[in-house]
């Protein structure tokens, strides 16, 4: 279901889905094969203007599958807290969706996807977790 009181940033039925910040190089595209109806929302600064949150929500209205997407420096255990921070703001929102994380690093130290602290968030969100660097590209 939209968000209540936000526009969707992409049109209803929008073929490619961007996800980026001006003057960043890291991207989320998402490709929407069958024109589905989604909607696309910057949720850092605009959905939600205070505390920890991540970038962008896309979610597949028809499918009802939801993917929070963080674009982020080189911290992904910082990335990871501010999606499960967004997730628990907008808990009710995401009621009868699946829901994906995407963490989208400039820059990655092997030592930080290996660290206990991300490694937890691996565990916790079982194959519905993707990070990537550079960008990611999916079909969604």
């Amino acid at each position: 279901m939209p968000l209540n009181g936000f526009n969707s940033i992409c049109h209803k039925n929008a073929k490619q889905i961007v996800s980026r910040d001006k003057g960043n190089p890291q991207y989320h595209k998402a490709y929407n094969q069958k024109s589905a109806y989604v909607t696309h929302y910057k949720i850092d600064g605009v959905v939600i203007t205070n505390g920890s949150r991540c970038d962008f929500l896309l979610m597949n209205e028809e499918k009802k599958v939801a993917y929070l997407i963080e674009l982020k420096g080189s911290d992904l255990v910082k990335a990871a807290e501010q999606l499960e921070a967004t997730e628990k703001r907008l808990k009710s929102e995401f009621s009868g969706y699946d829901l994906y994380y995407r963490i989208v690093a400039n820059k990655c130290r092997t030592q930080a996807i290996h660290s206990s602290a991300y490694r937890k968030y691996q565990l916790q969100w079982k194959g519905r977790l993707l990070q990537k660097t550079g960008f990611i590209e999916e079909y969604i």
